[in-house]
Parts: structure tokens; C-alpha cells; sequence
């Protein structure tokens, strides 16, 4: 396992959205601005084995404001939570649409006919004449992407794609026997420092059994919850996250994935180790509207930035780190656990601890509902995200591990 460890200053992040303005006959369209450099690019002590063999180591309130008589409504947030009903009459809203999410990929219609809310639906308002939306904030009319029905032209392996001016790319990975009019999941899942976009896809020396943190064998092998998986490549094998450029990134990513194929736009989830751990955290933070829920493996909070007093929505947490990690603390692990228990409303306390060479895996009281947090802590296994109990290992291998499937069961608990 490569060690390496760089602490680089936090810079504090705000994330300011746009409030959407809608009248009568006028659209005003709801993005949110991605904010202000979160800081110099972090490293992450070691990237880990991810596998006994791998390579190193708002909710936004409300969608657009109720669609115009004559005009549909402005875009709105990925996945909205309450506000924006309208009347039923002339499609005007009620108490207005609050602040719209990440904006990245627009959002689906709102009601039947008439303002285009958030991606989730919410409260979309009806043109003159139509249908009205949802009036709860809660409950989709659509769930399915502009890329369900089309000819797909991604395909499985390493695509490329402009983001912030920069040639990114990332390896994208689809269910066999792909059919467009079936809205699959999508999940991300991001390398840790030295890592590869294909480390994860590959599962390194555990194949299969470890590809995408082993999700994808999961996805794979169920009924209800085929998926999508991406594995983004990040600069330098590093998520240093400058000028927030590998949020926009994501973003960018989601846009394009969801244009092209038939995405579950309801089950978009992001998950990594280390750095890639801390990407998921800024994630977390900087996206609850876009993501349904997020898994970190043995992250940092000093990593990739992202986060800071303002970014206090809510979004479902799993997260998982040893007692005796040697390269990113267990304190610092905490710290990201404490931020989404207090953000997500759930009683604090102190989660147990192994004293063996096994796991034990707490489930936080008191959470909103609909925002669970679960924390997995560990002895035995070092830095790794594929711990197995009775091993000393760092990493006993994607086959045996335990992590995959508590994340797994954590990531399909939601309707």
C-alpha cells in the first residue's frame, strides 16, 4: 500500500442558489451557482487497496415556481421537497417554489401539462387549462430521464467529456441485455488518491466480485434495482475538487448520462473511498437535491472541500472507517458522520466500537424520515474499504467483505 498524506488549509465553500422569479407570461429559469473555490487540492494519505489487489492504496424546497397561464414554469431543482403547489387555477402558485437545486440536468414536467419543476416533480405549476402537479413536493410525476426511448451512443468503457474546459473522461458501465424504456439507477463511484477510474470499474484483483465497491455484482444480482454504474477519472488520480471543478464534473456527467440512456432519476447514488471518500462528502453537501443517497469508505472531511456552515440539507449518510486507520484518522471520519447526523436531524451519539477483529454497524435515532444514517466501524481491516472480520489484513478482498452488501442494503431501503 502507498502512503501519502497532504492536510491542505479548508476553505470555506458557499453555495448560493437562485431564486426563481415566475409571472404571469414570464419564465424565469432556477439553477444553482456552484459556488467558490472549496480550497487547494487535498490528498488523501494513502489511497489503499481497494481489494487486497487494486492499484494503490434541496432536497431543494420547492422545484420552479408554478408554470405561467401561458408558458411552462421555470427549471427547477433535481429533487424538491415541499412549496410550489399550485392553485389549479391559471397554474399560479400557492406559497411559491423556494430555491431550486443543482439545475444541471433541468427537471421533468411538473404537472401534466404547464411549469417544469424540479427532476422529482414537486409542485409544478399548470398552464391555463391544464392538469396541476403534484401539490405535496414529494411525490413524482416522472421519474425517467429525457435519455428513456432513445438510441443510446454511450456504451460500455472510458468516455470523454468537456468539463470547465478540461478533456475529462470517466468509464461507464451498463446493465446487460440495456432496454431504453426501462429506467435504471445510477451510481457513481469515485478512486482514491492513486487510483483509477478502471481500478473501480475492474474491482482489481478481486474482479467482479469488487467492481464499482461491489455494487455492481449486487445490481446485478437483484430484481428491482438494476443500475447504471460510473466511474469518474480524477485529475492527477486525485478529487482536489479547485474551483469546485470536479462537482461540476458530476454534473456535467449527470447531464450528458441522463440525456443519452433511460435513468431512475429518484435512485442516483455516489459512493467512494479515501479521496474518493471526500468527493462523496462534498457530494453530499453540495448536491442533496441530485443524489438520493451517498456511501463513504474510510473518507476525510479536510478532502476535496465542499462543505462549510450553509450546507445543512439533508441526504441519507452510510459510511464506514476502522478504529485504527493509519492514513485518514478515525476522528476525521466522525466528523463527516457527525455533519450528516446533525443535517439530517438524527439523535447525536457516540457509535460503538468493535473489540475484536469485527464490525458494528449503528443506525442513528431520531432522523428525518426518509433520511437514514447508518455508521459502520471497524477493527482489524486498516485503511481499506474491504475489511473482513477475523483479519488483521488491511484489506481481505471484495469476495469476503462485508462493506458491499451493508452498503447495498443501505442504498435499496428507499422506495
Amino acid at each position: 500500500m502507498r502512503s501519502e498524506r497532504r492536510r491542505l488549509p479548508h476553505v470555506r465553500l458557499a453555495v448560493r442558489a437562485l431564486v426563481p422569479l415566475c409571472l404571469a407570461l414570464l419564465v424565469a429559469g432556477c439553477g444553482a451557482g456552484s459556488g467558490s473555490p472549496p480550497g487547494a487540492t487535498g490528498g488523501a494519505g494513502t489511497g489503499g487497496s481497494p481489494s487486497g489487489g487494486g492499484t494503490g492504496g434541496g432536497n431543494a424546497t420547492g422545484g420552479a415556481t408554478g408554470g405561467s397561464p401561458s408558458a411552462s414554469g421555470g427549471t427547477g431543482g433535481s429533487r424538491p421537497g415541499t412549496g410550489g403547489a399550485p392553485t389549479g387555477t391559471g397554474g399560479q402558485p400557492a406559497t411559491g417554489g423556494a430555491t431550486g437545486g443543482s439545475g444541471t440536468t433541468g427537471g421533468q414536467s411538473g404537472g401534466t401539462t404547464g411549469g417544469t419543476a424540479g427532476r422529482d416533480a414537486g409542485a409544478g405549476g399548470a398552464a391555463t387549462g391544464g392538469s396541476t402537479g403534484p401539490t405535496d413536493g414529494g411525490t413524482p410525476t416522472s421519474a425517467t430521464s429525457a435519455g428513456c426511448g432513445r438510441t443510446p451512443t454511450l456504451k460500455d468503457g472510458t468516455q470523454s467529456i468537456q468539463s470547465g474546459g478540461q478533456n475529462r473522461s470517466y468509464m461507464i458501465r451498463l446493465p446487460k441485455s440495456y432496454d431504453n424504456s426501462h429506467p435504471y439507477w445510477l451510481i457513481f463511484g469515485y478512486h482514491w488518491v492513486g487510483g483509477t477510474a478502471n481500478d473501480v470499474d475492474s474491482g482489481g484483483t478481486s474482479g467482479y466480485t469488487w467492481s464499482y465497491y461491489g455494487l455492481r455484482e449486487q445490481a446485478d444480482n437483484s430484481t428491482n434495482a438494476k443500475a447504471i454504474f460510473v466511474a469518474p477519472q480524477g485529475i492527477g488520480n486525485g478529487w482536489g475538487n479547485g474551483s469546485n471543478s470536479d462537482v461540476i464534473f458530476t454534473d456535467d456527467m449527470i447531464k450528458k448520462i441522463e440525456g443519452d440512456l433511460c435513468v431512475d432519476t429518484k435512485h442516483v447514488y455516489a459512493m467512494g473511498f479515501s479521496y474518493g471518500g471526500g468527493m462523496t462528502k462534498a457530494l453530499g453537501c453540495q448536491r442533496p437535491d441530485v443524489f438520493r443517497a451517498i456511501g463513504v469508505f474510510s473518507g476525510a472531511d479536510f478532502l476535496s472541500g465542499g462543505c462549510d456552515a450553509n450546507s445543512t440539507a439533508p441526504i441519507p449518510f452510510w459510511g464506514s472507517h476502522s478504529i485504527n486507520d493509519g492514513t485518514n484518522a478515525y476522528s476525521s471520519g466522525i466528523t463527516i458522520l457527525n455533519r450528516f447526523a446533525k443535517n439530517d436531524g438524527c439523535t447525536a451519539q457516540t457509535p460503538p466500537q468493535p473489540t475484536g477483529n469485527n464490525h458494528v454497524c449503528t443506525n442513528f435515532q431520531g432522523c428525518k424520515a426518509g433520511y437514514p444514517v447508518e455508521w459502520c466501524a471497524f477493527n482489524g481491516g486498516g485503511h481499506s474499504p474491504a475489511p473482513v472480520d477475523g483479519s488483521s489484513n488491511g484489506s481481505g478482498g471484495g469476495d469476503k467483505t462485508w462493506t458491499k452488501g451493508e452498503l447495498w442494503k443501505f442504498f435499496t431501503q428507499f422506495p
